[in-house]
């Protein structure tokens, strides 16, 4: 490990040597390069913590209305079932006589034409 460390930084320095001799703008613009590419970074970055603390807030808002909008929504649900079969519940039952005394007759037919 001790090899690999010695390797890294004699490469790095070796590196930062041939950029400095072979680089086509002065250390000051370089500088000023570097610091502008920083000033960038930092000011996206923080743009996108900003963003990110918003859609934090949005979606906790989104989930406070739905989960109140969710809870109506199932009453007004259960409103209009009980509506529906009360106003339903006299038309099955006549339904379901009139079917049962359709079987009776059915019933009756089938005896007297067997006699």
């Amino acid at each position: 490990m001790k090899h690999f460390s010695t390797g890294l930084l004699l490469g790095a320095t070796v590196g930062s040597v041939y950029a400095l001799f072979t680089a086509k703008r002065s250390g000051r613009e370089t500088q000023a390069q570097i610091k502008h590419y920083l000033d960038d970074v930092t000011e996206g970055a923080l743009a996108v913590n900003d963003s990110l603390a918003r859609l934090r807030q949005a979606a906790q808002v989104l989930a406070k209305e739905g989960s109140g909008n969710a809870a109506q929504t199932v009453q007004e649900l259960q409103q209009l079932f009980d509506d529906f079969n009360f106003q339903t519940e006299s038309r099955i039952k006549r339904a379901k006589d009139a079917s049962e005394q359709l079987q009776k007759d059915l019933g009756d037919f089938d005896q007297h034409s067997e006699n």
